[in-house]
């Protein structure tokens, strides 16, 4: 029996990444030498953590190395991509190629959608937004950009300070901005974090 339609959205998956990220946030103000392989760790267990909720169950490296795949009864329904390096490499067409396993043979299944998580310096959004429409281009499924703007800092160990994170879903229509938070817990005013900050 299929997900039901409105059961693990791409708006629900952007909630509980956001949350889980400013949650089990690797580092803290003092504390600033989380490297690469941290943040790769941090969003497996924030991918874990949202399967978790939305009732999946979590593949990694799985059906040609997609990083993680979140499937249900029936079959594949979320392919997952992260990439410290940014928008350029293949990852898109990784996700956008991707090979449904589902478990009725018979029928070709499809993703609900495709999530990339990446980073860029702030003054690329833009052509980060445009790269991802340009390559989006005739895919089967709406994709979930998830997009950490950053800009140089020798305040922390991987030379990027973190500033957004922004979400938009990219299908046929377009991009459509779901929100933008802060990136580093502490800049969240009136939560628990940003009294720490204080």
């Amino acid at each position: 029996m299929p997900l039901p339609a409105q059961w693990a959205t791409p708006e629900d998956f952007a909630t509980l990444f956001q949350y889980f990220w400013h949650r089990d946030f690797p580092i803290d103000q003092i504390s600033t030498g989380a490297k690469r392989t941290d943040w790769t760790i941090h969003i497996g267990i924030i991918i874990r953590n949202v399967a978790d909720l939305m009732g999946l169950v979590t593949r990694f490296e799985r059906r040609g190395r997609k990083d993680a795949v979140l499937r249900s009864a029936d079959g594949d329904e979320i392919a997952v991509e992260w990439e410290w390096s940014g928008a350029w490499g293949n990852e898109l067409q990784k996700l956008k190629r991707h090979e449904v396993w589902g478990k009725d043979k018979a029928t070709e299944s499809l993703l609900k959608y495709a999530v990339l998580i990446t980073y860029t310096h702030t003054p690329n959004i833009a052509k980060v937004y445009d790269h991802v429409t340009q390559s989006w281009q005739d895919a089967k499924w709406p994709l979930l950009l998830i997009l950490i703007d950053v800009e140089k800092s020798k305040r922390f160990s991987t030379g990027k300070e973190f500033k957004n994170i922004r979400m938009s879903i990219f299908d046929p229509s377009g991009r459509k901005e779901l929100r933008t938070a802060p990136a580093f817990p502490w800049k969240v005013e009136g939560s628990r974090w940003y009294l720490k900050a204080l």
